[in-house]
């Protein structure tokens, strides 16, 4: 495995980070996501895309998806620091995994394509009416 380097671009001060590492690993002349990003959009755990390194610097500005897995990830920001043990409790029963970036309260959940989608969305709705705030950067789910 290898830390894939993913140029980013920032728009009103977010992502806080210019970059993202990425852990892959290379599938023939592709490379294959294993784990969730945090702020890559486009791209989850599991899928496979071409992409070509910057030669100056190695990170990847440009990605083609080759096959997608069927994950989904789903980014969470705990703008209000509530304990969120028993939500990843939860995610955890259900399948899911998860990363934490602490210095920004931020999570980015791994969505695999075989959990109850209805649990989920119940989890999610009753975290949001008490203010977590949710993105969907990858959502394959219909």
């Amino acid at each position: 495995m290898e830390k894939v380097l993913f140029a980013l671009d920032i728009e009103d001060e977010w992502p806080p980070v210019g970059a993202e590492g990425i852990w892959c690993e290379r599938v023939g002349e592709h490379y294959q996501l294993k784990n969730v990003p945090f702020f890559l959009d486009g791209l989850a755990n599991e899928d496979i895309f071409s992409a070509e390194p910057d030669p100056v610097n190695d990170h990847i500005f440009e990605f083609e998806l080759i096959k997608e897995s069927g994950h989904s990830v789903i980014s969470l920001l705990n703008n209000i620091d509530l304990d969120l043990t028993a939500f990843f409790e939860v995610i955890v029963s259900l399948g899911c995994s998860y990363e934490g970036f602490a210095q920004y309260r931020l999570y980015a959940i791994d969505v695999p394509p075989n959990i109850d989608i209805v649990k989920l969305n119940h989890l999610i709705d009753a975290y949001e009416e008490l203010g977590i705030d949710f993105a969907f950067p990858v959502w394959r789910f219909d």
